[in-house]
């Protein structure tokens, strides 16, 4: 998360995005603390990955204009997404790790995916643990509320970020050239060999708003 209010702008790091090297790039630019979800207080609540629809909240108990900020985040197709954030959760997870050398094995993808949430809990893990609850959350619940307002004014898609992030900056005139280090990049892998009809079919239609509205297939 970044909150700049000389520049009148929130960007919100959406987990498994692209977001980290985003947040990275716009990092000078912030102007208040942000910390780990666990050391927020009333005074500072704002933190790495925190949600539009809880910095909203946040903005509100402050007495700060939210509608008067240009709130920016980043989208991904659900499919290359998803396989992301399983990856990353064997690698941290401890009892999954504990599993391994056990010789007990892991949950496999799909019977994981199948657990998970477009909203929600979403990913599950700890409670502090928000990139993982919101790693599985459809774009639509993140970047709207329940009503259907938009929480966020500018959505860029990870897959087109070259073309999307110049014209944004320059529109905001902010102090910064768009080029994107690799922060918190894994390993390619080819995503579509996870997936099961079944499990694809599930994909299609828990995210079918995300579809539609980012033109992803």
């Amino acid at each position: 998360m970044i909150i700049s209010h000389t520049h009148r702008f929130i960007f919100f790091s959406n987990p498994k995005t692209g977001s980290e090297s985003l947040r990275a790039l716009l990092a000078p630019l912030n102007e208040e603390p942000i910390g780990p979800w666990r050391n927020r207080t009333t005074q500072n609540p704002f933190y790495a990955h925190m949600s539009p629809a809880e910095a909203q909240i946040s903005f509100a108990d402050k007495r700060w204009p939210f509608e008067a900020y240009r709130r920016i985040t980043c989208v991904r197709n659900p499919y290359p997404r998803l396989v992301s954030l399983y990856r990353m959760i064997a690698d941290v997870d401890g009892l999954w790790r504990l599993r391994r050398r056990m010789g007990l094995g892991q949950m496999n993808f799909s019977r994981w995916l199948v657990e998970t949430q477009p909203d929600g809990p979403g990913g599950g893990g700890r409670i502090h643990q928000r990139w993982r609850r919101y790693g599985t959350w459809s774009a639509q619940a993140w970047t709207t509320d329940a009503t259907g307002a938009r929480l966020a004014t500018d959505i860029l898609r990870l897959e087109h970020l070259a073309e999307e992030l110049p014209p944004l900056l320059a529109d905001l005139n902010l102090p910064l050239r768009p080029e994107l280090g690799h922060v918190n990049a894994r390993a390619k892998t080819d995503w579509s060999r996870w997936y099961s009809p079944q499990t694809r079919a599930l994909v299609a239609d828990r995210y079918a708003w995300d579809f539609r509205r980012f033109s992803y297939s």
